[in-house]
């Protein structure tokens, strides 16, 4: 309670006093400004703070399926898009995500839109993040998840749009299956009072981000390219913009169709300054160590498809220096390696150029 110099009590400080008092046990203290998210679930209620100013347009696009203000294929104008749906998936340590619509027999709302990415403003480094689920960069639609831990390897391929702001152990006690009964928008304040999107007021902001992101590719490829060019100027085209440079002749031919070949490589992300190393789980990168041996057949999935067709045209005991492009390798769906205890997960994003020096260590030929 707030006294005045003189130590008398001010008028204000004991009315706010009296109130606090009279206030009925268990009542609902009122939000500071901003746009809220109230997710009604049959374990309780948990309270989303949404970040309308960081990321307009994701925020536009939750609060208009929440409302039924923006035209979509999965519910009818005015239906309010995620009541009386599931928390589809729930990962212990990891996430509980829900969105898909109609109850659930929609996947997404029939668009999609691009990512909206504010770092390091808006990540993933604790329980209780808001974020968007994707199949890609640039795919986000209707299901959303909230962090159940720290996943930091999230940043930069999935957009954060807000925060658990009440109801956490809500989130923690929400298994696979449960309710999403509604999800009602609220506004406190004079800005969060004027959010309200609309299918245009959506679509407009959707068309400013697709032309920042066609921006931002095309920048993105003109380091790539300038990049190989200073730095391997000499490597030769294998076709579908697949590169490389022969380190080390081998002998012999190369590998027929079916032949089992043994492998090993070292490996960079240089856009990302991120190296890495062969495994001898199928040859999957992990972070810098001990390179190791790994085994694929040819003409079968192995590492990626550029890399597969780099180790195809080798002789036994060559080596390579192989730059694949990004649509060659872990293409819009990125690497995420499984998660080892005690150490941070290894990813490689969507839409990576990658470097290779690998060599071809033996060949067995298959059973004809």
């Amino acid at each position: 309670m707030r006294r005045w110099p003189n130590g008398a009590w001010s008028i204000l400080g004991l009315a706010a006093a009296l109130a606090a008092l009279m206030a009925p046990a268990g009542s609902r203290p009122k939000n500071p400004e901003g746009l809220y998210a109230e997710v009604t679930t049959n374990k309780g209620l948990i309270v989303l703070k949404l970040e309308f100013e960081k990321t307009p347009m994701t925020v536009a696009n939750f609060v208009g399926l929440a409302e039924g203000t923006i035209d979509n294929t999965a519910s009818p104008a005015g239906v309010p898009y995620f009541d009386n749906t599931k928390w589809h998936r729930v990962v212990p340590g990891h996430v509980i995500q829900c969105g898909m619509g109609a109850a659930g027999k929609a996947e997404g709302p029939g668009y999609e839109f691009p990512n909206e990415i504010v770092l390091p403003d808006l990540n993933h480094d604790r329980a209780g993040m808001l974020g968007m689920a994707n199949g890609g960069p640039h795919t986000n639609g209707s299901q959303w998840y909230i962090t159940l831990g720290d996943r930091s390897y999230l940043d930069g391929d999935y957009t954060v749009f807000g925060s658990v702001f009440a109801g956490m152990d809500v989130v923690k006690a929400v298994v696979q299956g449960d309710d999403v009964r509604t999800v009602r928008i609220v506004r406190v304040g004079k800005k969060a009072r004027a959010f309200h999107p609309t299918t245009a007021s959506f679509k407009a902001l959707v068309e400013e981000a697709k032309a920042r992101v066609a921006k931002a590719d095309a920048e993105k490829k003109a380091k790539e390219d300038e990049l190989v060019r200073a730095s391997w100027p000499g490597a030769i085209a294998a076709g579908d913009g697949l590169l490389y440079v022969v380190e080390k002749p081998g002998a012999g031919k190369p590998p027929r169709q079916s032949d089992t070949v043994k492998a090993i490589y070292s490996g960079q992300a240089p856009l990302a300054d991120k190296r890495f190393v062969s495994t001898a789980d199928q040859g999957r990168p992990y972070w810098v160590g001990t390179p190791e041996p790994f085994e694929l057949v040819v003409g079968k999935p192995g590492v990626n498809p550029g890399l597969d067709a780099a180790i195809a045209a080798m002789a036994k005991g060559e080596k390579r220096l192989v730059i694949v492009p990004a649509a060659l390798g872990y293409k819009t769906s990125g690497f995420y390696a499984k998660q080892r205890l005690g150490e941070k997960r290894f990813v490689i994003s969507p839409g990576t150029l990658l470097v290779y020096e690998v060599e071809l260590l033996d060949i067995v030929p298959a059973k004809r």
